[in-house]
């Protein structure tokens, strides 16, 4: 995942809403003495310019996927924790609101190659069953 892509990207932001098509850049690389690694991705969103942080790590305690993303959209700190299967990498998290309901978040790394990767967006109401899809970006090796 080290490096810089290029990224075609697919949103939406409710489950009925209709999806935007954009391009965006990403540089990802080791960080802390390289036990860490970041992400910054740069995008336009709905008209306006859209940045995210991503910092990714292992819990040597517990030998869990660690992830923490914020965007410009948001400004909020959501840290999710995952698991490895096979060639992807899912990461998860209940989200509370402030009126009690929730959420399940999921967010899906799939190496493809050595040049490109897929992360796919996930939700799931409390009252659901299957997974809503909410993003989807291809990520392209630039160098």
């Amino acid at each position: 995942m080290l490096g810089s892509w290029k990224i075609d990207a697919e949103t939406r932001l409710s489950a009925q809403g209709p999806w935007e098509k954009t391009r965006a850049t990403s540089t990802i690389r080791k960080t802390l003495g390289s036990s860490l690694i970041e992400e910054d991705f740069k995008g336009v969103r709905e008209g306006k310019d859209f940045y995210i942080k991503t910092l990714f790590a292992v819990n040597n305690m517990n030998n869990k996927y660690q992830r923490i993303f914020a965007d410009s959209g948001h400004g909020v700190l959501v840290d999710f924790e995952g698991a490895r299967n096979k060639d992807t990498i899912y990461f998860d998290k209940l989200w509370t609101y402030a009126n009690c309901t929730t959420v399940k978040l999921r967010v899906a790394y799939q190496v493809i190659s050595n040049n490109e990767f897929m992360v796919v967006s996930m939700r799931m109401a409390q009252d659901q069953v299957e997974w809503d899809t909410t993003g989807k970006m291809k990520y392209i090796k630039i160098n």
